[in-house]
């Protein structure tokens, strides 16, 4: 009788190929991925949003000795960059937010292009590598 209890484990573990606690680890670590993915863009680019602007606004207040200049996202998409991983649309690539920021303050404005691959992960880029006096 005692062997029929461990033979009913294991005709169980091969019955579904994989133990419980292994499938239940399985799901723990998939199911963020699974939500993840069900994001849309919008909601992806909300969340990155307010860590681009301050990205953008913290560079651009340095940039033009300002430190009451001022940001606003002229526009903003998603990227995806193939063959680097898992992306949203289920191919292999990443997914990053883009904004275009315009930063202005004491005279002077700036425009830099903002990259987030999470709300953490956010670098601002000058677009012109230098700034303008005036609004010229």
């Amino acid at each position: 009788m005692k062997n029929s209890g461990k033979l009913n484990t294991v005709s169980s573990q091969i019955q579904f190929g994989i133990s419980r606690p292994i499938r239940v680890g399985l799901a723990a670590l998939v199911l963020p991925l699974i939500i993840n993915a069900c994001a849309t863009e919008a909601q992806f680019l909300a969340q990155n949003s307010p860590s681009a602007l301050k990205t953008a606004l913290t560079r651009g207040q340095f940039e033009l000795n300002c430190p009451q200049a001022t940001g606003t996202v002229l526009s903003q998409k998603v990227t995806y960059i193939n063959g680097l991983g898992v992306g949203m649309r289920g191919g292999a690539g990443y997914e990053w937010t883009e904004y275009t920021i315009g930063v202005r303050g004491c005279g002077k404005q700036a425009v830099y292009e903002t990259m987030c691959r999470d709300p953490d992960n956010c670098n601002a880029f000058g677009q012109t590598a230098r700034v303008l006096e005036g609004g010229q």
